[in-house]
């Protein structure tokens, strides 16, 4: 089909056609400004009173060339709804057109609107009920493709330790660092900026030691709290993840590792951390899978310590787009930070 360039270019006519069926759009509206980093959510309103959601490239240009296409974020998103998501024993949204544009780059998914969900603020963080929630869907999604044999039919789902990925973030930390100090600067202790000043040599060291170690499973690598919708009616899965443009294969303890820093307030992270990676170990043992707690320990922590390029990249690279944008990075590197202190994780740097 045609690719829509922007939601002007989502007519009647053109949404008849990608649904296979006659419908009459009553009114798009733009959702979710200031949540997702990488790309652009309409919702669509048809005249039977049902709605979906559009999701179109972003229209930061240089975030396009410099990372979402050489890392090749809208293709594996666009694999994982038409390739993955019906195997994947998480709640996934229902997917009406997935289409991407391999000369181009464009592309376009038409999902489920999963408006009427609870959807917690990151910038807030979530509770540990929401946590555990979260925590059993992760374990779930891990152990199915835990050392899959079907990873060697699914050529898109790289190993972040593969080239370019290790130098383009290498590169784009490099050339963030100077403007993420000058944004957050207030927020930095000083002894981050030594570490921030040397994180960008330590890249392919964190990649390769998440990355190509086995065993390996199918990590969702942006496991965070905008990403979740939670049960709200009767009926509704317990937790339905979106956003799956980032994908890879690695050790699970990643997207554990990411989840907790990222997703929780410090204290409510604090008053529960070691209980919920407990958890996660013991929903993967009842499935099977042998994970030594020694090795998820270290694979979390090292993870923890990773996760501080996350802020520092979208502050320095990402233009942001409202408050909400903001006090989502800073809260991002805040958590970061704590989590880092309190898993002492900048002692297994080399």
């Amino acid at each position: 089909m045609t690719l829509p360039h922007g939601h002007e270019d989502i007519t009647a006519e053109w949404l008849s056609n990608a649904l296979g069926r006659d419908v009459t759009i009553a009114g798009i509206e733009q959702i979710g400004i200031g949540v997702g980093l990488l790309g652009r959510l309409f919702r669509l309103r048809l005249s039977d009173e049902s709605s979906l959601i559009a999701k179109l490239p972003t229209l930061d240009d240089a975030a396009r060339m410099n990372v979402i296409e050489p890392l090749r974020f809208y293709e594996k998103e666009v694999s994982f709804y038409t390739q993955a998501a019906d195997e994947t024993p998480v709640g996934t949204p229902e997917v009406y057109a997935a289409e991407y544009d391999k000369d181009t780059g464009d592309f376009v998914l038409l999902l489920e609107d999963l408006g009427s969900r609870r959807v917690p603020d990151q910038t807030l963080g979530c509770n540990e009920a929401d946590a555990a929630t979260a925590i059993d869907a992760l374990a779930d999604l891990h152990a199915y493709w835990w050392d899959s044999p079907r990873f060697g039919a699914m050529p898109w789902l790289a190993e972040y330790s593969e080239p370019p990925y290790p130098q383009i973030i290498a590169g784009m930390y490099k050339q963030a660092w100077p403007v993420a100090q000058e944004i957050l600067g207030p927020k930095l202790p000083d002894a981050y900026r030594d570490y921030g000043d040397r994180f960008a040599d330590l890249v392919q060291w964190f990649l390769d030691t998440l990355g190509t170690s086995q065993p390996r499973t199918f990590c969702h690598g942006d496991y965070r709290l905008d990403n979740m919708f939670f049960a709200a009616n009767d009926g509704d899965p317990p937790i339905t993840i979106v956003d799956w443009q980032i994908c890879f294969k690695g050790r699970g303890g990643y997207d554990l590792g990411y989840f907790l820093s990222q997703s929780m307030s410090t204290t409510d992270r604090r008053a529960c951390e070691r209980a919920l990676v407990g958890r996660y170990h013991e929903r993967l043992a009842s499935k099977g899978i042998d994970y030594p707690r020694d090795e998820l320990d270290e694979d979390y922590r090292r993870t923890i310590a990773y996760c501080f390029c996350y802020p520092v990249i979208s502050a320095g690279q990402i233009e942001f787009t409202n408050e909400r944008h903001r006090q989502l990075i800073e809260g991002m590197l805040g958590g970061a930070i704590a989590a880092i202190e309190d898993n002492d994780a900048l002692a297994l740097l080399p």
